[in-house]
């Protein structure tokens, strides 16, 4: 009897280790499959996303890249360029060195001291200079006496106009009809309008329109010279016309 009562309760014993190693088989394949299945859905979240933030990333590298690209866009000259007759000089040592300015900090206004000349014969005396080689002078524009305009230095580039603003400006050579040196009204709208373009074109100011008599002294353009309030005026009026492009510029925006 008692042997019975020791093999029950030896089986009750092995029952109870038998059934709860089977208990934590079940938890343990349970917490296995909880596991992969965690892995798998955060292995599908990081999928699934992944695609998302790509798009994402793609948009915000466009519009990077459109803020970048707008950054360096050129800035529009609201005023308009007017009508410019290129004709480069031949580069060589006595009217057209070829050398770049250190920059453009200034707009030098002159006029030319033979009456009834035109800007093409100007032109072409500059021009000459490379075979007469006995004096060195050129302008980077000629305006004529019928307000044509002719490039004969680029901007940017050195011309022998201003002495000691020569690396420093550009210079605008004007045509006249006597020995007042007053301009046509041809070549005053001319001057002006090309004067308002490299104002803005190149950042400056009303105090950076200069005569040639502001750097060495020297009468020129002898009419303006003479006539402080009349070189006030173009200045002003060279102002006005930006201001005038400015306002027409942002209405069309």
């Amino acid at each position: 009897m008692r042997n019975r009562k020791n093999q029950i309760q030896r089986n009750r014993e092995r029952d109870r280790k038998n059934g709860g190693h089977i208990r934590w088989d079940h938890v343990a394949v349970w917490i296995v499959a909880i596991l992969l299945t965690a892995l798998a859905v955060l292995l599908l979240f990081r999928m699934i996303p992944k695609e998302d933030t790509d798009v994402d990333l793609l948009l915000e590298e466009a519009d990077e890249l459109s803020i970048e690209t707008e950054g360096q866009t050129e800035p529009v000259n609201a005023v308009p360029r007017p009508d410019i007759d290129e004709q480069l000089l031949t580069i060589n040592e006595y009217s057209r060195p070829g050398e770049k300015v250190d920059a453009i900090e200034k707009v030098v206004i002159h006029y030319l001291g033979n009456p009834r000349t035109t800007a093409q014969e100007n032109h072409d005396y500059f021009e000459s200079l490379k075979d007469l080689k006995n004096t060195s002078m050129s302008a980077n524009f000629v305006v004529g006496i019928e307000g044509e305009i002719i490039e004969c230095v680029p901007p940017g580039e050195i011309a022998y106009a201003s002495n000691s603003m020569n690396h420093l400006s550009v210079s605008i050579e004007n045509c006249h009809l006597d020995e007042t040196g007053q301009f046509t009204e041809e070549t005053y709208e001319s001057c002006m309008k090309l004067t308002a373009y490299l104002v803005e074109e190149y950042g400056l100011e009303r105090e950076d329109i200069i005569r040639h008599y502001d750097v060495t002294g020297k009468e020129c353009p002898l009419y303006y010279v003479e006539h402080e309030d009349k070189w006030e005026k173009f200045r002003d009026d060279v102002m006005a016309y930006v201001e005038e492009c400015r306002g027409s510029a942002k209405q069309a925006q």
